[in-house]
């Protein structure tokens, strides 16, 4: 059986959001789906802008970023 269920790790255990009915001892097997591989101050507001605007001027440099905006603007 597969369910998806929410946790919170703290001090090295999984502390389940809500409540499983599960018989004590029984193994599960657990995926872990991580928000970020990044520290908290990439996740602040003015550093994701600074990422994504370096990140927008990278592709406007680039050949095919600059085909396509021609493309664009000529249609």
């Amino acid at each position: 059986m597969l369910k998806k269920v929410k946790a919170t790790y703290h001090n090295g255990t999984f502390i389940l959001n809500t409540p499983w009915d599960l018989p004590n001892n029984t193994e599960v097997e657990l995926m872990v789906s991580c928000p970020s591989e990044y520290g908290e101050d990439v996740l602040d507001r003015e550093t994701r802008k600074e990422i994504l605007n370096a990140l927008l001027a990278r592709m406007r440099q680039t050949a095919l970023m600059a085909e396509t905006n021609r493309i664009t603007l000529s249609e």
